[in-house]
């Protein structure tokens, strides 16, 4: 069954251009914050993807232009209190936390090694700066901010300190957790946490642009290339390139294939 939004429409579309999935979040009447159904779809999503052979590259976006994703329904999650009374909430969310692992972009990857692709349309925040964090490469459009104001609400961003520290400086990461203030699409370039600014309402084409390019490359590179860095993080260098040799890349058909295509080209031959 089809999830919908407030007005009916799908609460994520899931479109398909050749090797490129692309999933686009529409709750733009709450700056599509992770309510509603929105994150059981974005998991259905998440295999989706993952599970699909055919499928190389992942786009993620939100509908509008006034935010990727504002984070938690805080709307929805006050309201939900309300009605069971605050320490009957919590304590049902505590018991959901601590009974399952769940599959996501925002908290863990469960070993998906494709690429995925965040083209930030707006207000990227809270759970959706974690959200974006957990991709491959973002793409900000130029009014877009981004931030986790969790600690102004006396939370925490509890999917954030492992991304912050190598994605970011030290002193840049505990400053956003500290302040809570979001940061303009480029100091965000400056300090890691985008890839590139584009006009705005251009982000997604220019992810797809991007989708497009990499997905000329044979997937088990892609596969391999990302789980080969996401190993290397954190692990002394002999061990990193220890790693690297157990697991060579110039071992598959792909690689004869393009190697002889390599030595054929004119590129190549010129001069020898």
């Amino acid at each position: 069954m089809v999830q919908t939004n407030e007005a009916g429409e799908p609460i994520l579309y899931r479109e398909r251009e050749g090797a490129i999935f692309i999933a686009r979040m529409n709750r733009p009447e709450r700056l599509n914050a992770l309510g509603g159904g929105l994150p059981e779809a974005l998991t259905e999503a998440w295999f989706e993807f993952k599970d699909d052979p055919s499928l190389k590259v992942m786009i993620l976006t939100g509908v509008g232009d006034r935010a990727f994703c504002a984070g938690a329904d805080l709307r929805r999650n006050n309201e939900r209190a309300q009605e069971l009374g605050a320490a009957s909430a919590q304590a049902l969310l505590d018991a959901d936390r601590s009974a399952r692992i769940t599959p996501s972009i925002m908290s863990n990857n469960f070993h998906l090694y494709k690429p995925v692709i965040a083209a930030l349309n707006g207000w990227t925040l809270a759970g959706g700066c974690e959200m974006a964090m957990g991709c491959d490469i973002r793409i900000i459009e130029a009014h877009a901010q981004i931030g986790l104001p969790e600690v102004k609400r006396g939370m925490g961003a509890k999917s954030t300190t492992h991304k912050l520290s190598f994605l970011t400086y030290l002193a840049s990461g505990l400053e956003l957790d500290w302040t809570g203030d979001p940061i303009t699409a480029e100091h965000a370039v400056r300090l890691g946490l985008a890839s590139e600014v584009v006009p705005t309402g251009t982000s997604l084409e220019r992810a797809k642009e991007l989708a497009r390019q990499i997905c000329d490359h044979p997937a088990s590179y892609l596969t391999y290339h990302k789980e080969r860095m996401f190993q290397s993080i954190g692990v002394p260098l002999a061990t990193a390139l220890a790693t690297e040799q157990r697991y060579p890349p110039e071992e598959g058909e792909e690689y004869r294939a393009g190697l002889e295509a390599a030595l054929a080209s004119p590129v190549y031959t010129a001069g020898r």
